[in-house]
């Protein structure tokens, strides 16, 4: 299931580096494919299994291919930011969000110095267009349903600072957050004085790719300001591929010294961050406990019980030896020997009245757990 994950995150930074080699050299893809494997957030949700690394391959890939649109004029590359930025509005809206600042910094540049791309670039955002509208009912369901209330807390300057301490903080050396918005504030000044020396597409094409997740976090957050909060931490992680493009062209023609320090300041923040996701992943969790007790007390007609309908199917793939029922569907008038009752806190509780029809016991045996869903286990049996 992980592998699903991993593999659009192995594409983004391999393929993504041969692709930044080819256009803008070996320091820029050394550099992109250092900072972002590095950055805390993305070594963490390279492995979840949900949808942001798919996210963030397509936002990544179709602000690559639209620099060659822009630079070729090529119906190809035309054809690849379409279809990558369609991906990319399917996976997440937050990835939906890039691609429309993408296309339209793309449509500004053929305006101002490629004019005879304008029919290409018009006839790549019809056919998105198009490609989108089997989801447009979808997507005005779930905005009103969002505008009628929503589980995210409200926005303000503790949560717009943690968005920051989200992407690059270190839980075990604190202060790592600094350090990298002080170098990307110094690439963005070294940058704008590149530009106002010799504006040249490479460094203008940079500067768009920091602006471009700086411009998702400030949509995400002016609109939670205003209207329903819809913005979270990790919402900017599909358009961090386009800040490690800005960083590896903006690092590459540093002083040589400047270069050693950048790299081995990402390379020691990669080895913490790997030692913390790893850690996270596989050491805290109490999982190793919850099946110690199993194996140790799990009798041949025992069931375990769950409240956390949701886990269903996770409970079904961790535990596949044991007999497993949702708290609702499960007999307690048969013929059984104890039921390990598996209580998230906020989920439906027993109810007494079954406790005493059928005259069963309920005694607590401790805190157990499974990845990021810690619960009370509770032996239910017949007196």
């Amino acid at each position: 299931m992980k592998t699903a994950s991993l593999l659009p995150m192995s594409a983004v930074l391999f393929w993504g580096a041969g692709a930044i080699q080819k256009r803008f050299g070996n320091d820029a893809a050394l550099f992109y494919a250092l900072f972002l494997a590095c950055i805390p957030c993305t070594m963490e949700f390279s492995v979840q299994i949900r949808m942001y690394s798919l996210a963030l391959m397509a936002v990544t890939l179709c602000g690559i291919y639209a620099y060659d649109a822009f630079m070729g004029g090529r119906w190809q590359s035309f054809l690849l930011t379409g279809i990558c930025g369609v991906v990319a509005a399917y996976t997440h809206y937050f990835a939906f969000v890039p691609i429309i600042m993408i296309e339209g910094f793309l449509f500004i540049a053929i305006l101002i110095k490629a004019r005879k791309s304008l029919f290409m670039w018009c006839t790549m955002a019809a056919g998105m267009i198009l490609s989108y509208l089997p989801w447009f009912p979808y997507f005005i369901d779930q905005v009103t349903r969002v505008n009628s209330g929503y589980w995210i807390p409200e926005v303000d300057a503790n949560s717009v600072w943690g968005y920051f301490i989200w992407t690059f903080e270190l839980e075990i050396i604190s202060g790592t957050v600094f350090l990298f918005l002080i170098l990307l504030k110094f690439l963005s000044i070294h940058n704008t004085i590149a530009i106002s020396q010799k504006a040249t597409p490479p460094k203008i094409y940079a500067l768009l790719c920091m602006l471009v997740p700086t411009a998702t976090m400030l949509a995400g957050v002016i609109i939670s300001v205003n209207s329903t909060p819809i913005y979270r931490d990790q919402y900017i992680l599909p358009s961090l591929g386009l800040l490690a493009v800005f960083v590896g062209i903006s690092v590459r023609h540093l002083n040589r010294k400047i270069k050693l320090v950048i790299g081995l300041f990402l390379i020691l923040v990669g080895i913490f961050q790997y030692r913390e996701s790893f850690i996270q992943e596989y050491k805290s969790t109490l999982l190793p406990e919850t099946e110690a007790l199993l194996e140790a007390n799990f009798g041949p007609s025992d069931s375990i019980v769950y409240n956390w309908k949701t886990f269903d199917f996770i409970y079904d793939v961790q535990f596949p030896e044991y007999s497993q029922a949702y708290i609702t569907d499960f007999d307690w008038g048969g013929d059984f020997g104890t039921v390990w009752f598996f209580y998230t806190a906020n989920q439906p509780q027993m109810d007494p009245g079954i406790l005493e029809a059928y005259g069963l016991v309920m005694e607590p045996v401790g805190h157990y757990g499974i990845e990021h869903n810690e619960f009370d286990i509770y032996k239910i049996y017949h007196q």
